[in-house]
């Protein structure tokens, strides 16, 4: 919904306004409106009407949820509109009284001026209010000027010590809005970075999660290394800054892994550009390379062995230490992708090489990893040169379209199978599987039931 007058004549609001109550447009809708960005839910203040008053009146036209009657704020959803999300509350003012985003004292009052709520909010863009009676704008603090201008800068000096989380909202406002950050704005984020540890990681990571909505994540990676949050909140990208490989010349391991982060968002010849399993792939999928930076004396040449390994567990650690699934991340696909991205794509490929290929990586993930290459070749030394990745992803699907067996699902034979055999459940199964799935991927004509029930009493001898 982004028509002024469409959120003016919603019924709630109407009805809010026929009480009393004055309807304020705020932050991130009002910022949205004047970029033309469409937003899902709406962000409303209410004045010159009590909490309880908001509640009497809502509970008649929809859904009232008392999230956090504290800080007077509700949320609501309409019986004529349930798939809009409203967020209600009241003018409040906070103040800071620890170095937690909890640590605030709250006064909500009805009556408080519309202008004394914007005071607490973190941008001069998110400090806007639209009066939904007469259209009004409030911008005490310019921020329309500022996203005239670009500009992403602190409503008040101490708004990274209240929420140090603001470091990263700021991050990734630049990178989504290719805004600036303002000179004292990003001089306090510099002076502050350290804060970050303080917030929870959860909280982090759903900065990360928007930040990588950017068409160029690189750029909030860039302000992090500038202001020092890099090493703050990914000290493992920090340490490949410096780290030179013979991918181009004079490119180090970061610039290569923004370059790889970019494409994983927006690369044309990826089937799924943008999935955020594929992004925190790209962005971790070398940060062993570090660890493993080695110059062979014999070869002349810069070497990174065994790297994969290592930034798996690299990967493994921090990803769960910032509980990245809360955000959608598969994180046993993520270091699979990572663990596997070496993988050769000459063109030799046989028939039989592919299916164990498939096997190896599983039919729900191969093309993922495929994805993952072509992010990889977008930030290598020939960005344009896809012919063997394309076309080996063109055999994986000619392959898979045949429809032979890859894995011990697809065999025509199951444990019930065996059991009827007259072997009993436990490890032996697993061997007999095993033992099975080499064979059809050899030799897919070989997966009818007869046929595999003969080479298991072959190989394991006949329990009758």
């Amino acid at each position: 919904m982004s028509s002024l007058d469409a959120i003016a004549s919603l019924d709630f609001v109407k009805k809010l306004q026929a009480h009393g109550g004055e309807v304020y447009l705020v932050g991130g809708n009002v910022r949205d409106y004047f970029l033309g960005y469409p937003h899902k839910d709406l962000d409303l203040i209410i004045r010159k009407l009590s909490y309880e008053q908001i509640v009497s009146i809502l509970s008649k036209l929809g859904t009232v949820n008392k999230v956090g009657k504290f800080f007077g704020i509700l949320k609501f959803r309409a019986k004529n509109n349930p798939d809009l999300e409203i967020d209600l509350s009241l003018p409040r003012v906070e103040k800071s009284t620890g170095t937690g985003h909890r640590d605030f004292d709250v006064d909500f009052d009805p009556n408080l001026p519309i202008e004394k709520d914007l005071e607490r909010r973190d941008f001069t863009i998110n400090a806007m209010a639209m009066d939904l009676t007469s259209n009004q704008l409030i911008d005490p603090f310019h921020g329309s000027k500022d996203l005239k201008n670009k500009l992403i800068r602190q409503v008040f000096s101490k708004a990274f010590e209240e929420d140090p989380l603001r470091m990263l909202r700021a991050v990734q406002f630049a990178s989504r809005f290719n805004f600036e950050i303002e000179p004292h704005t990003l001089e306090s984020m510099t002076k502050h970075a350290a804060l970050i540890k303080t917030i929870s990681k959860e909280r982090i990571i759903e900065e990360i999660r928007k930040l990588f909505l950017a068409q160029k994540p690189s750029i909030g990676f860039h302000i992090m290394r500038k202001t020092r949050l890099l090493g703050e909140v990914f000290p493992f990208i920090e340490k490949m800054i410096g780290v030179l490989q013979p991918k181009k010349e004079n490119e180090d391991v970061y610039d290569h892994t923004m370059k790889v982060l970019d494409a994983s968002r927006v690369a044309s010849e990826m089937n799924r550009p943008g999935d955020l399993d594929i992004m925190f792939a790209a962005l971790l999928h070398d940060t062993g390379k570090p660890n493993t930076h080695r110059f062979d004396e014999k070869k002349q040449q810069i070497s990174f062995y065994g790297h994969q390994i290592v930034s798996k567990k690299i990967a493994r650690r921090w990803l769960n230490d910032y509980r990245a699934t809360c955000v959608g991340v598969n994180t046993d696909r993520v270091l699979k992708l990572v663990e596997h991205h070496m993988f050769e794509t000459k063109a030799y490929y046989s028939e039989r090489a592919i299916r164990r290929f498939v096997n190896k990586i599983g039919k729900e993930d191969i093309f993922d990893l495929i994805d993952l290459r072509i992010a990889d070749k977008k930030g290598g030394r020939y960005p344009d040169s896809m012919k063997g990745i394309l076309n080996l992803r063109h055999r994986i699907q000619k392959e898979i379209d045949k429809k032979p067996p890859f894995g011990s699902k697809d065999l025509a034979i199951n444990g019930h199978d065996l059991i009827a055999l007259g072997f009993k459940p436990g490890p032996l199964l697993g061997q007999i599987q095993k033992f099975l799935v080499e064979q059809v991927l050899d030799n897919p004509e070989l997966n009818l039931k007869e046929t595999l029930e003969n080479l298991v009493k072959e190989k394991f001898g006949s329990t009758s």
